[in-house]
């Protein structure tokens, strides 16, 4: 009975999208320098820490699939 319960897989999908800022324009798909790689990382960090405090987002699929999906952008309204 146990062992059936812990085969099933469950995936929580959190979906983080870079938008550029507005004096970046084309320049972000092929300029890597440390400063702009830095404020790449840290709008990642700060969308991470937008989305931890979703709780929904990190709940438990109840799917039959076992899959969910988060996007800040839509789910967390911000």
């Amino acid at each position: 009975m146990l062992r059936a319960i812990a085969d099933e897989k469950v995936y929580s999908l959190v979906h983080l999208i870079y938008r550029s800022n507005h004096y970046e324009g084309h320049s972000k798909d092929y300029e890597f320098s440390r400063l702009s790689m830095e404020e790449h990382w840290r709008a990642g960090y700060h969308d991470a820490l937008r989305t931890l405090r979703h709780p929904e987002a990190l709940q438990r699929p109840r799917n039959h699939e076992g899959v969910s999906t988060f996007d800040l952008a839509v789910d967390g309204r911000e």
